[in-house]
């Protein structure tokens, strides 16, 4: 007697489900077996799983390769420099930049139409200037320190056309890979990291650049003015700072919103780290050169931030859903009120501290306490799981 075959079973996918994934009628879907478990997946649902192709970063690579070599087989340069004005450095910024940022535009607006794309749907398309332009500025203040490090290393370096080609070849491809490795990619916690090595590095590389300077004797403020060398590079490290802070804020807030709705403590929270960091990009946009108007309103957005920082720390409590934040959190914030407190009495009537060892240590304590929030608002704009039951039904019913 011939064994009878075994019916085929159905599963019927809830709406909410359904939503979530961006599911729709008549697509696919893989099936799996994992740890005696069967799992469902959308097909192109997870953008960390997104295979980036060679083509996408190659091709442009190659586009910006032929440039290069034409530039100089026509203007008859056969002995190209690593560094300077005509060189290879100087093409990688121009031509190699211009490629980077426009794989990033180009992956960035393609992530975007995918609705299913989980990572870019709570990003407002609003943010778009914002991301870009501090991608930007990253990528150029990276590639002219990577090239200022390797002019000293390779001191009046310099190559035929082809073997300079093959060197532009590279960076290009290298810059190409990570632009769009980013634009596939963004979300809260890449924001947070770049947040955190922008902030980091430029401070430091200020303080390196101005020891000769003795920066400490005056203030903090010193690196940013036109008696310090670069100070370009602090100021413009607050304002690219002050960008990602203004976008990692909407993206948060986007979600903690919808799974806040209407939320009266959370709003507020908002407005006051969004002037936190329009003040921060004051403080970097306008100079304290010590007299005129870019002093009076360098001040201004100085203290303001001080002032909105320390409202914040006081206010958090009762800013924070009820429930939402921990008892650590709770602690370390007035901890941190308290050191700065101290901070400025020990300076102010003490006379123990400097002004820029006032500066220093509020400076650490304000950025520990930003990223210890920032980390809080990460965690709680995380979505809560889906999860529901279904019945297994045979095929024909």
């Amino acid at each position: 007697m011939a064994k009878a075959k075994a019916p085929q079973l159905k599963v019927v996918i809830p709406p909410q489900i359904a939503k979530e994934v961006g599911l729709r009628a008549g697509d696919s879907v893989n099936m799996h077996v994992q740890d005696n478990n069967v799992v469902l997946e959308s097909t192109d649902a997870d953008p960390n799983k997104q295979e980036i192709k060679i083509h996408w970063f190659a091709l442009p690579a190659f586009v910006a390769t032929i440039i290069f070599l034409a530039y100089f087989l026509i203007q008859k340069q056969f002995l190209i420099p690593l560094t300077g004005r005509l060189s290879i450095s100087a093409a990688v910024i121009i031509l190699g930049g211009v490629s980077g940022i426009l794989a990033f535009i180009t992956f960035y607006i393609r992530n975007g139409k995918q609705d299913r794309n989980r990572t870019l749907k709570g990003l407002y398309w609003r943010n778009f200037p914002v991301v870009l332009l501090s991608f930007t500025i990253i990528l150029a203040l990276a590639l002219i320190a990577i090239f200022w490090f390797m002019g000293i290393l390779f001191k009046d370096a310099a190559f035929d056309p082809y073997t300079a080609s093959v060197l532009f070849l590279l960076f290009t491809l290298t810059i190409n890979y990570f632009m769009v490795y980013a634009a596939l990619h963004i979300n809260s916690e890449m924001l947070v990291r770049l947040l955190i090595t922008v902030i980091v590095s430029g401070v430091l590389a200020s303080m390196v650049t101005n020891s000769d300077n003795h920066w400490w004797q005056t203030n903090l403020s010193f690196l940013g003015t036109k008696h310090a060398n670069y100070s370009w590079q602090f100021n413009l490290t607050l304002m690219v700072s002050a960008l990602l802070m203004v976008g990692l804020i909407d993206y948060l807030f986007v979600w903690l919103h919808r799974k806040y709705p209407q939320n009266l403590g959370l709003s507020i929270l908002r407005v006051l780290l969004a002037i936190m960091a329009f003040s921060l990009f004051g403080v970097g946009a306008f100079a304290n050169n010590g007299q005129g108007l870019l002093h009076l309103l360098h001040d201004l957005t100085a203290w303001g931030l001080v002032a909105v920082l320390g409202l914040t720390v006081i206010l958090i409590r009762w800013l924070l859903p009820k429930g939402a934040s921990s008892r650590q959190f709770q602690i370390i914030s007035d901890v941190i009120v308290a050191l700065l407190l101290v901070d400025f009495i020990l300076f102010k009537y003490v006379g123990y501290f400097s002004l820029t060892a006032f500066q220093l240590v509020a400076f650490d304590l304000a950025f520990s306490w930003i990223l210890l929030l920032l980390s809080t608002l990460r965690r709680l704009s995380l979505r809560d799981d889906l999860s529901v039951t279904v019945k297994l039904a045979a095929n024909d019913q």
